[in-house]
């Protein structure tokens, strides 16, 4: 009967003994083990050199995209660095834009221009800060204040709309034009 007592009382010490071990050994090494795995995991990351997308309907080409560079986000949506935009109208006419960066959202096809976007569209040139082309209204929109010089017209305004299949203009926030050849408007 002594050695079941001594046996007990024994293997009732080793396992106390091991809980404590254990506590001890997670109490100094658990909390840092973990944060340096954490810290050496990398967020994944894509990009691509030069890529260009491009938009069909029906055979022609609505819109085709260019970037010196794109980084896909973790939002879906891909930045882009120096991107070219080229709008082809309903009569088949250019309007490019581009800019220091943009966003292109791949599932509503939408493109949003920021910091230095120019337009140029035949003999027209436009600045302006911010620029979103809607994709599913087939709509260019200048939210911000833009200047825009042609050959004798020069314009400032705020909030323009440009439909492209239909070429109309509307400008929400007011626009003021200088024009040095004022022949169209019956002035000799």
């Amino acid at each position: 009967m002594k050695i079941w007592r001594w046996a007990k009382w024994a293997s009732l010490t080793v396992s106390v003994g091991s809980i404590i071990l254990a506590i001890v050994l997670m109490w100094f090494s658990g909390p840092a083990e973990v944060d340096k795995a954490t810290e050496s995991t990398e967020k994944p990351k894509t990009e691509v050199e030069s890529p260009v997308i491009v938009e069909r309907k029906d055979g022609k080409i609505i819109w085709q995209l260019r970037a010196k560079e794109a980084k896909q986000q973790l939002d879906g949506k891909m930045h882009l660095i120096l991107p070219v935009l080229t709008l082809f109208t309903q009569q088949n006419r250019e309007v490019i834009i581009n800019g220091e960066q943009a966003w292109f959202e791949p599932l509503q096809r939408n493109i949003h221009f920021q910091s230095q976007v120019n337009v140029n569209y035949e003999g027209w040139a436009m600045q302006t800060e911010s620029l979103i082309y809607d994709s599913t209204m087939d709509e260019v929109h200048i939210p911000e204040s833009f200047s825009i010089k042609g050959k004798t017209i020069s314009a400032r305004g705020k909030d323009m709309h440009l439909q492209r299949s239909s070429d109309r203009i509307t400008v929400d926030g007011g626009i003021w034009i200088q024009d040095s050849d004022p022949k169209w408007q019956g002035v000799k």
